[in-house]
């Protein structure tokens, strides 16, 4: 009996240890539409850790708020909505900050993989339906220190 109740202690310790706990930097960023300026605050995934757990396990998401995602390259992304609890409307930046797609409110816990077939530098995940209340649309300019070098925006 006392083995088995160390047993469960070192599982224990171990599953917590294990789990590691992902502090995200933040950012503003900019959305430049053909009307307005909408600034959101995000927490920036840039790391392959950080972007592989990304929204995971939220419940919740404020208003103005949303998580970019930053690959060093412009490269093929698929997102999915694996442990993802809120409905996200998905933007998909070219490097030089132009919105390629918007996928719009994507099913939470959705794990089909969602994405252009065009090389993207960043995705921004916001809250499904904001895309469509703001105006937002493809071709608008995203405004970002971490995505593009701003003196190259349109």
């Amino acid at each position: 009996m006392r083995t088995i109740i160390y047993l469960m202690i070192i599982i224990f310790f171990s599953i917590n240890c294990s789990a590691k706990e992902i502090s995200f930097e933040k950012s503003e960023i900019t959305i430049k539409t053909q009307d307005n300026k909408y600034v959101f605050e995000v927490e920036v995934a840039k790391t392959y850790e950080e972007r592989n757990f990304g929204l995971m396990n939220r419940k919740t998401l404020e208003q103005n708020h949303g998580m970019v995602f930053i690959y060093p390259k412009p490269q093929f992304v698929k997102m999915w909505m694996k442990n993802t609890y809120i409905p996200l409307d998905m933007i998909f930046i070219k490097e030089n900050g132009e919105i390629d797609t918007i996928i719009k409110m994507t099913r939470p816990l959705e794990l089909k993989p969602l994405g252009p077939n065009t090389l993207i530098k960043a995705v921004l995940e916001i809250n499904g339906g904001l895309t469509t209340y703001l105006n937002i649309k493809k071709g608008d300019i995203v405004i970002s220190k971490d995505i593009i070098d701003q003196n190259h925006a349109k």
